[in-house]
């Protein structure tokens, strides 16, 4: 098995996305301000890189790690280009999301809060989450939802990057570009809701007017709802509570470490759980946005790799007989 199985299924996913936005889109004009995503992320990539690359031959006694970097660049370029690949894939990935996202905002009105408000109650035994886990938005929890959790996705792209062309490789790369692509823009049409922060603002009542942000969040739903109710499309905007990303992309990430990095499995799986409830104590997500999310995480890694596997096994077969 080659990494073909994952990259060609990567880019058809990847333009697919990319050519919805470009048909449904009004203006292509509103295309260009999310051109900056993709720099951003690949600058933030090449410093994770920097930084990993560097911790790890300092910790196996590289005399001089920066020297060895600059070695490793020039001449073992065959080992750098899949992690610039996965990693450049991803980037391009995100920016086409994020043209569609703002889009189903143009096309699918939020008719889902109330109910999943409902099922939240329900869940917490009568209780709305944020009063419950309202206490972790403390300082620098927002860095820890939006600037941690981007480092730890780069990083475990970086990892399965590193990783020998295998069936569960395959799984754990489609299921990724599955997830941005399909999972999460369909259930998003499904159960389209705007999450706990834009409640009132939706006009569904004060349920939520309790929930006080910190500042980052503030800013952030501040400005998410200026572009929305100006029908405009701007960099990173679009709202959308089900199925939450963050939480869907946080079980990936604890899925890939437990296949390629098991010693790490509990201190990732623990940062998925802190993720998961930091979406509802900072008043972004529903419980059930966070359940459903990391269960399209679960469900589409087994259904990949099930297929993986069996297509594997069909190619060895004749060598085999």
């Amino acid at each position: 098995m080659s990494d073909r199985e994952w990259i060609v299924p990567a880019i058809m996913l990847t333009c697919g996305l990319a050519l919805v936005a470009i048909l449904f889109t009004p203006s292509i004009a509103g295309l260009a301000t999310n051109l900056v995503i993709m720099p951003a992320w690949m600058l933030a990539a090449t410093v994770v890189g920097a930084v990993y690359g560097f911790v790890r031959m300092a910790l196996a006694g590289v005399r001089s790690p920066t020297a060895e970097m600059i070695r490793f660049v020039r001449e073992e370029r065959s080992r750098l280009l899949p992690i610039v690949l996965i990693v450049g894939l991803a980037g391009a990935n995100m920016t086409a999301f994020l043209w569609v996202k703002p889009l189903l905002n143009y096309l699918v009105p939020f008719t889902a809060d109330p109910m999943l408000a409902r099922a939240d109650a329900l869940l917490f035994f009568g209780h709305d989450p944020w009063r419950v886990l309202g206490w972790l938005d403390v300082a620098g929890a927002e860095f820890v939802y939006h600037k941690l959790w981007t480092i730890m996705m780069i990083l475990t792209l970086i990892v399965v990057a590193q990783a020998p062309a295998s069936p569960e490789k395959s799984a754990v790369m489609t299921s990724y570009f599955v997830l941005w692509s399909l999972a999460g823009p369909l259930i998003h049409i499904a159960l389209p809701a705007a999450g706990p922060l834009f409640y009132e603002r939706m006009g569904f009542g004060e349920r939520f007017a309790g929930v006080t942000p910190g500042a980052e969040t503030r800013v952030m739903a501040d400005y998410l709802w200026a572009v929305y109710s100006s029908g405009e499309f701007g960099a990173g905007s679009g709202i959308s509570a089900m199925p939450s990303l963050h939480v869907t992309t946080a079980a990936w990430i604890a899925i890939a470490i437990h296949v390629f990095a098991k010693g790490w499995f509990w201190p990732v799986a623990s940062f998925s759980v802190l993720l998961f409830l930091l979406s509802m104590g900072l008043g972004w997500h529903y419980a059930w946005d966070g359940i459903v999310g990391a269960g399209a995480a679960l469900v589409s890694y087994r259904v990949l790799l099930d297929i993986y596997r069996r297509r594997s096994a069909g190619v060895r077969a004749p060598a085999i007989a």
